[in-house]
């Protein structure tokens, strides 16, 4: 997934000189990724906790990976694209979450980002050091982020496809 970001920063670095990515708004992004997968799916999208320290959510292996590094774009190698194209191709359902988590927050700034994460009561009710708790980061999401609609509405155009297959 953080491949995938890095595509999609290097792609707005190209067009809009966009600022590059740096690892604390990975991370941010991240947290957010996983707090709409959860509140969709009701599933985890990856696997690393998130841990909340001072200055908001931290991952582990970003950390590792990235270790002292602020920006973490630079050159795409292959491996870099082949994750962007396996993510594309083959998880539709995370493809869709990622695009609606970078739109929604892919122009904050780290500072930005890292603010108002800090107001939000996952990481309020996390004390520093600890995991946050997927449960709490659902309903969180569920409430607060993610706009579930009430009930379906019906789309005759929609219904007209679905019976065509049928």
């Amino acid at each position: 997934m953080v491949n995938w970001l890095r595509v999609q920063s290097e792609t707005q670095m190209g067009m809009y000189g966009a600022e590059e990515l740096t690892q604390w708004k990975a991370m941010a992004l991240l947290y957010y990724i996983q707090g709409t997968y959860l509140a969709l799916y009701g599933v985890p999208a990856f696997k690393d906790d998130i841990v909340i320290e001072k200055n908001g959510p931290v991952i582990a292996a970003v950390r590792h990976k990235y270790g002292d590094r602020i920006r973490i774009v630079g050159k795409l190698g292959k491996k870099t694209w082949a994750d962007d194209y396996h993510i594309e191709d083959h998880h539709p359902q995370l493809l869709d979450v990622l695009h609606a988590v970078w739109m929604a927050y892919g122009d904050m700034s780290t500072i930005e980002l890292r603010q108002q994460m800090l107001q939000e009561r996952p990481c309020q009710e996390t004390q520093v050091g600890q995991v946050v708790d997927l449960d709490a980061l659902t309903a969180y999401f569920q409430t607060d982020i993610v706009a579930l609609p009430e009930e379906i509405q019906d789309d005759p155009a929609v219904d007209a496809v679905h019976m065509e297959t049928v």
